[in-house]
């Protein structure tokens, strides 16, 4: 029989964490197996994907996650408001361990309701996204990044999160330029996304919207 080994959040590896890893599956492919789980297949390496026999799994929809999130909570003799459980499963984005982890978060602080999951997911200070956007298309690019840095640094908004309200306020707007801003965004996500560092990027994201600058 051969022994299982399951690794959740292996995109999180650096590649040469993931070359050593390689390795160690090939020395002990006579007697174990590995079970890599991952939501960005992209930052896994060729070698170790070249390995593997690969299945993806469509998102969960919200209504599904609101439905468990109820059964969890009657379980555990919790309570929370609808608004409350409607803000998670948007937040957890189909990702139905990621609505478990913030409901166990936000019942913490008590009743779940929308503020304490936007507290809880580092989400209270969305609307400021919108004043960094105008910041940095007005050309203030300085302030506009310490704006990003607060949001980020101080009250514990992702990075990806920044990126998905940041988008949102640029929609929402109407800005000039749409096209162009929202492409720029697009570049910068994905740069993210493959592994460049958070901070330098979305620096350069707020000082390249700066040139549309009037």
């Amino acid at each position: 029989p051969f022994k299982i080994i399951i690794l959740d959040e292996a995109d999180e590896m650096t590649s040469d964490a993931q070359t050593a890893l390689r390795r160690i599956i090939e020395d002990t492919a006579k007697f174990c197996r590995f079970i890599l789980i991952a939501n960005n297949i992209s930052k896994i390496i060729n070698p170790i994907q070249s390995r593997c026999a690969v299945f993806k799994f469509s998102q969960i929809e919200e209504k599904e996650i609101t439905t468990h999130l109820k059964v969890v909570l009657k379980k555990e003799k919790g309570k929370a408001d609808e608004d409350g459980l409607k803000e998670i499963a948007e937040y957890a984005g189909g990702d139905l361990r990621h609505a478990i982890n913030l409901l166990q978060t936000a019942a913490s602080t008590g009743e779940i309701t929308q503020e304490s999951v936007k507290a809880a997911a580092g989400l209270t200070k969305t609307n400021d996204v919108d004043e960094v956007l105008k910041l940095a298309v007005s050309g203030d690019i300085q302030n506009s990044r310490n704006k990003m840095i607060e949001l980020i640094k101080v009250y514990g908004m992702s990075e990806s999160d920044f990126l998905k309200y940041i988008n949102q306020a640029l929609f929402s707007a109407k800005y000039d330029n749409l096209e162009e801003l929202s492409q720029i965004i697009a570049k910068y996500d994905y740069r993210i996304l493959v592994g460049s560092n958070p901070e330098i990027q979305l620096s350069a994201m707020l000082a390249e919207i700066g040139k549309f600058s009037k």
